[in-house]
């Protein structure tokens, strides 16, 4: 993980992993494409697979798959560092971001009603999903912890 990319994170906190689980579509036994990582190269999305009817339900289990993963964080009783806070914050939420950057991505692109539909209906869900991750309590603190230690870490590289 580039380091740029988790010093990003934790300065959004400060001033702010678990593998997928597959869902398997309601009423047809079939797992959704989105919520399960893709064999193709790069693991670029599964566009032959995937349905406009995939993404809402994907991203609403990314986002409580992520929330998951940030309570496991904010609640570990272990001293906050660098791998179980940052780290651990950088790898979560890896459904979450399959799932939305091949919606956005899509809606963006070649958009439809049914599109423009999940888009409605999960921007509000996606406001309130990175509320509740940039201002829980817990989290902040233990982000706020390893700031203050900041400079000690700086000495020992």
């Amino acid at each position: 993980m580039p380091r740029s990319s988790l010093l990003r994170s934790a300065a959004i906190l400060c001033c702010l992993a678990s593998p997928a689980t597959a869902q398997a579509a309601p009423n047809t036994g079939r797992v959704n494409p989105l919520t399960v990582p893709s064999t193709l190269p790069f693991q670029a999305p599964r566009f032959d697979q995937i349905t406009d009817a995939d993404y809402q339900p994907a991203l609403e289990q990314g986002m409580a798959e992520q929330i998951a993963e940030m309570r496991k964080i904010a609640d570990n009783p272990a001293a906050p560092t660098f791998a179980n806070t940052i780290e651990a914050m950088e790898r979560s939420g890896r459904t979450l971001d399959r799932a939305s950057q091949a919606f956005f991505g899509v809606s963006q692109a070649n958009t439809n009603d049914a599109l423009d539909k999940v888009r409605s209906a999960v921007a509000p869900k996606m406001a309130q999903h990175g509320d509740a991750i940039y201002l829980d309590p817990k989290l902040f603190a233990r982000v706020q912890a390893l700031y203050a230690k900041k400079d000690s870490a700086r000495s020992r590289c």
